[in-house]
């Protein structure tokens, strides 16, 4: 995340769309212009769409608790450890963050996607407002895959489908240290490739119905981080356990990149408390040092 700068008109990319949905929107779009994201595109097939979409929304807090290092912004130290969750999650409701249940098919997804306001329609080279139900653009017009593919591109839940690469997307960890860089990664492909274990997993420790727990445990992470409580004891180890087996599964080494992930769980510290702490106690300069990525330190 910018820590220095507050969002501003001048951060923002100076393009049509852009502008058009600053109108739309108004200054809660104006956080896409300060966050930094860690983002992971994984490859999957159709029949894994919906179940890899629900589970990496579901597990989207668990994924903010030991990646989000955004805690300094606007020149303070904010409320949030993870500024970027914490400040998009103005942005319409539902339209961020993790979606509010388990859609049972697609269609009840796409259904829940085009209840949303479409902000803006292109016409050419030109965009003009909206703002009513995409379900409103379908009554009068008819089915329309690439509007609605404009109109799904602007919807931001953890993990959202990218169907010109055939992959999901994976949104919410922040940018990691530069000696951790690839941890945020290799956790969300772990959670993927370990997703029916976690199935039974939170099953057999928070029931049939956890969706609500985990909507409860998002909102605390996404201020406290790795002081939140945990929906049960040792839930987050447990997870991270589940993703080291399932990277190990693939044969590729890629379990060693969770190293990062497991100091955190045992310092009970995410990189956001090191940037609050380094921020408080030495100020501005000492964090935008340390966080420079062409620093060896």
């Amino acid at each position: 995340i910018q820590p220095r700068t507050p969002r501003s008109v001048a951060l923002m990319t100076p393009k049509k769309r852009y502008g058009a949905l600053l109108k739309a929107i108004g200054a809660p779009w104006l956080h896409f212009a300060t966050t930094a994201a860690d983002q992971v595109q994984i490859d999957i097939t159709r029949d894994e769409l919906l179940p890899m979409l629900n589970w990496m929304n579901f597990l989207s807090g668990p994924l903010i608790a030991l990646a989000a290092n955004s805690s300094v912004y606007g020149g303070r130290a904010g409320q949030f450890v993870s500024g970027r969750e914490g400040l998009l999650g103005t942005i319409g409701q539902h339209r961020n963050g993790m979606t509010p249940r388990r859609f049972a098919s697609l269609e009840e997804f796409i259904a829940f996607i085009c209840g949303h306001p479409c902000y803006v329609l292109k016409d050419g080279d030109a965009f003009r407002p909206y703002q009513r139900p995409f379900t409103h653009y379908l009554a009068k017009h008819g089915p329309d895959f690439q509007t609605y593919l404009w109109h799904e591109h602007y919807t931001w839940n953890s993990a959202r489908a990218r169907t010109e690469h055939s992959t999901i997307e994976i949104r919410p960890a922040c940018q990691q240290p530069q000696s951790e860089s690839l941890a945020a990664s290799a956790l969300s492909l772990g959670f993927v490739e370990a997703a029916p274990a976690i199935a039974e997993y939170v099953e057999r420790v928070l029931g049939v119905d956890p969706w609500p727990t985990m909507l409860r445990y998002r909102k605390a992470v996404i201020h406290d981080g790795l002081r939140a409580q945990e929906p049960v004891k040792k839930f987050l180890s447990s997870l991270v356990q589940e993703a080291e087996n399932g990277l190990r599964r693939r044969g590729r080494g890629e379990e060693t990149f969770l190293g990062p992930i497991w100091a955190r769980l045992e310092e009970r510290r995410a990189p956001a408390d090191r940037a609050r702490a380094l921020f408080v106690k030495k100020g501005m300069p000492a964090l935008i040092e340390a966080c420079r990525w062409n620093n060896t330190d």
